[in-house]
């Protein structure tokens, strides 16, 4: 069965890594029988050292539209944001250009930030989802244990996708976590003590999605095989396969690697599949 990388990226974005180019992404599409990818731009200044953007994820998909979707990316503190900037223009001129969703979010703000829920706003009312990369730490959105930021803007914009990601969103999977375990250094191994705020969230709100890429991914569900095979089995409808991007030691969830959860066998419609009339598999390989 062909599925959807909803989590990959182009470019060169670290001095010290290679650019990932459209051929290369293609290739490893093709060897692992991904039939469609998601682009994410990045542009927050904490995590890259040269921008990647959504200008550049339109050229980059344009010759592929049958096998690349670009999303959107603009950082909230762009100009004088106070709280109140209108994002729907930018974020419609996008739109009108053929991006279908927005991220990933990797500035250093909590997830309530004023700044940033101008932006959910604006998702919102284009219909996009939005992928965030939690963390504690001096990149990524903030949250402290509990995603009560998170709640709270779940809560308030119903009407807005969310799609979690990252160290500080995963180490959420059981009750125990500790703040430090909430970056991207200190993973937690010990076997889940009590389901956490990752399966409470998914489970109580209905606009709550997680995508299943990088090295926090696949920490959070190898740490305890048992309770990630209940956890796949459950959520099955509301998590989406990802890479971020092509193997290197911090890809994660990526097809060779995923094969050994025993994924669900049925075939789940995802938000962001959805919105590129699409379906994602999250099936048994």
């Amino acid at each position: 069965m062909k599925i959807i990388d909803v989590h990959t990226h182009l470019g060169k974005v670290m001095h010290n890594h290679l650019a990932l180019t459209v051929k290369d992404l293609l290739r490893f599409m093709d060897q692992h029988d991904i039939e469609m990818s998601v682009v994410l731009p990045l542009v927050n200044p904490e995590e890259e050292d040269y921008p990647y953007t959504s200008d550049d994820a339109l050229r980059n998909c344009a010759r592929h539209p049958d096998r690349l979707i670009q999303f959107a990316n603009v950082d909230p503190r762009r100009g004088g944001n106070d709280g109140h900037y209108d994002f729907y223009p930018i974020l419609k001129h996008y739109a009108d250009q053929g991006c279908r969703g927005f991220g990933e979010f990797l500035c250093n703000l909590p997830t309530n930030d004023p700044r940033m829920k101008g932006i959910y706003r604006a998702c919102g009312e284009l219909g996009w989802p939005m992928v965030f990369d939690f963390r504690l730490t001096t990149t990524g959105v903030t949250d402290p244990v509990g995603m009560p930021y998170l709640e709270e803007c779940l809560r308030e914009f119903p009407q807005c996708t969310f799609v979690g990601h990252g160290p500080g969103w995963w180490a959420e999977m059981s009750a125990d976590v500790i703040p430090e375990q909430k970056n991207s250094t200190s993973y937690p191994d010990r076997k889940v003590a009590k389901p956490g705020r990752v399966a409470e969230l998914l489970e109580q709100y209905p606009n709550m999605y997680a995508d299943l890429s990088a090295f926090s991914c696949h920490r959070a569900l190898t740490r305890d095989l048992d309770y990630a095979r209940q956890f796949l089995a459950k959520f099955a409808h509301k998590l989406m396969f990802g890479t971020d991007s092509i193997p290197s030691p911090m890809t994660g969830a990526r097809p060779g690697r995923s094969r050994r959860y025993s994924w669900p066998t049925s075939w789940a419609e995802c938000p962001i599949s959805s919105r590129c009339s699409r379906s994602a598999a999250l099936a048994r390989s």
